[in-house]
């Protein structure tokens, strides 16, 4: 009988996006009722209530998106999820990251907020995406200390793609390192 031999994966965070990634919307929200009060007052309700509709809508879908998009990083994977009907979910495996970073605008500096992006030598490109959190480096820094602490015995990685491969081969399979 083979034994089944299951990881002890634990959940180290799960989040969404900071509301402040969403300013925009609050910004818009807050010009389109300033000016619906000045209508009302200025005995124009029908544009007062049409900015009115227009707000609520523009307040719903932030929330919408921001309730919709979930990141997840446990003792083995990162994953992003997105969508309420339609589901994208990417996810990958920590031991296969090879690169991390974060891209941040002026604003999102400013903020405290930025994207954490995930590679693998796998496909090249960036993989996994986590869009407009807060503290973007300690989360990085964060991923790269759980990738840091993964024991490996029996693999090595490859000091040319990064990937992790058997102690025992020559050849790296992805890049085609010798070793």
């Amino acid at each position: 009988m083979a034994e089944n031999k299951q990881k002890n994966v634990a959940i180290i965070s799960i989040f969404h996006p900071s509301w402040l990634n969403y300013f925009k919307h609050f910004f818009w929200s807050i010009i389109f009722i300033i000016v619906a009060v000045i209508c009302f007052t200025n005995e124009v309700p029908i544009v007062g209530l049409l900015l009115i509709s227009i707000t609520i809508i523009i307040l719903l879908g932030a929330i919408l998106e921001r309730l919709s998009r979930t990141y997840t990083i446990t003792t083995d994977i990162v994953r992003s999820k997105a969508g309420i009907i339609a589901r994208k979910e990417n996810e990958i495996r920590i031991i296969d990251i090879r690169e991390t970073g974060v891209r941040q605008s002026i604003c999102q500096r400013i903020f405290g907020i930025g994207h954490v992006f995930f590679a693998s030598a796998a496909t090249g490109t960036v993989e996994v995406i986590f869009e407009g959190v807060k503290n973007p480096v300690n989360i990085k820094n964060q991923i790269n200390e759980i990738r840091s602490a993964i024991v490996t015995d029996d693999k090595k990685r490859c000091p040319q793609c990064g990937e992790y491969i058997w102690k025992e081969a020559k050849v790296c399979p992805h890049c085609h390192y010798t070793f």
